[in-house]
């Protein structure tokens, strides 16, 4: 045997031992994960707005909150998500200028195969107010009011309505299909270095309805006709890659890009539109097996130059902190039957 053989070998039994003992260690960290519930507390910075469409102009109306309360829950393959006011943090003191929001969304996130995940979600936002409410009021009375200032309050749905129903379907390419879990969210602990390539199918349905009563400067105006409800779909092509690489002990960080093509349509009106963008994702996090924390932040950007009508989430950003308990034996014998059937 050569001598530099001798070296190639003095250097390689060391790194095939690690590798066994870190392949070994994720797999009991697996073996005992499926048996752990996975709890997380969050607060969430979510930036909403939605069109309202007049003479071929978009105003915004807005939500008056952007911090609100986020719970996960996650066991074994099923993921759940809350989010409501109260909230844990609250900075906005301007409720009798803009009006009141409540905010609340339910989704659920699960992995048909090992190679596929799909997502669901409902989404409520009551309590609007019009952006650019003087632009807006000058426009309607550009003829009647030339010589009226047009104060600076804002024009408040305080009965308006946004509901959302969403879904997600996406495929790993390329990757590790148990690793590539916690790109998902902070509950699945990220085991090592790992590179994905994803596509994903996100479509969205909306309906944007009781906007008939408005207040403006402390006066209720209730329009007696019936408003009716504007209702638009959308669909996003997304395709892409995502970094996922451990930091020392326990700390991590994931980045990732999709580049999306994106189609909307307001249903009822001759008003769509065609258009690129990128949906992005940065995360992060630390993780010892039992407690965990981390935050992230989301940007989902279309290529339009002037305002678009359809709802879409601007950026994100949240902090959270969980930790893994026990799961109770029934739930563990429940999802045991439901694993034996889906094999």
């Amino acid at each position: 045997m050569k001598p530099g053989s001798h070296f190639f070998i003095f250097l390689a039994l060391p790194l095939i031992s690690y590798g066994q003992e870190t392949n070994t260690d994720n797999e009991d960290y697996l073996k005992n994960d499926r048996n752990k519930i996975s709890l997380v507390a969050e607060a969430t910075y979510l930036t909403n707005s939605f069109g309202l469409l007049y003479e071929k102009r978009v105003f915004r109306l807005k939500p008056n909150d952007s911090f609100y309360t986020e719970l996960l829950l996650r066991y074994r393959w099923l993921d759940a998500n809350i989010s409501f006011t109260p909230k844990l943090i609250k900075i906005n003191d301007d409720n009798d200028i803009k009006g009141k929001t409540k905010y609340f969304n339910l989704g659920f996130a699960f992995f048909v195969s090992p190679k596929i995940r799909q997502s669901v979600s409902y989404t409520q936002v009551k309590g609007l107010y019009l952006d650019k409410t003087k632009e807006f009021l000058e426009l309607i009375f550009s003829e009647d009011m030339q010589n009226v200032n047009v104060s600076n309050a804002y024009l408040q749905y305080p009965d308006a309505r946004y509901q959302s129903f969403r879904g997600g379907t996406s495929y790993l390419w390329l990757g590790d299909k148990i690793n590539y879990r916690s790109y998902t969210n902070m509950t699945y602990k990220p085991l090592k270095n790992d590179f994905v390539l994803l596509t994903g199918l996100f479509y969205q349905y909306s309906i944007l309805k009781d906007s008939d009563k408005v207040s403006y400067e402390g006066v209720v105006l209730e329009d007696a006709a019936d408003v009716s409800s504007t209702k638009d779909i959308t669909v996003a092509l997304r395709s892409g890659a995502g970094i996922q690489r451990l930091i020392q002990k326990d700390w991590y960080a994931i980045i990732e890009l999709y580049p999306q093509l994106y189609y909307s349509k307001l249903l009822g009106e001759n008003f769509h539109e065609f258009n690129i963008g990128m949906n992005s994702n940065v995360r992060l996090g630390y993780d010892n097996g039992k407690w965990f924390f981390g935050g992230g932040a989301q940007l989902n950007w279309v290529n339009n130059g002037n305002e678009n009508f359809y709802s879409t989430t601007q950026w994100q950003f949240r902090f959270g902190v969980g930790l893994r308990i026990n799961s109770p034996k029934f739930v563990g014998k429940t999802f045991d039957k439901v694993d034996n059937i889906l094999k």
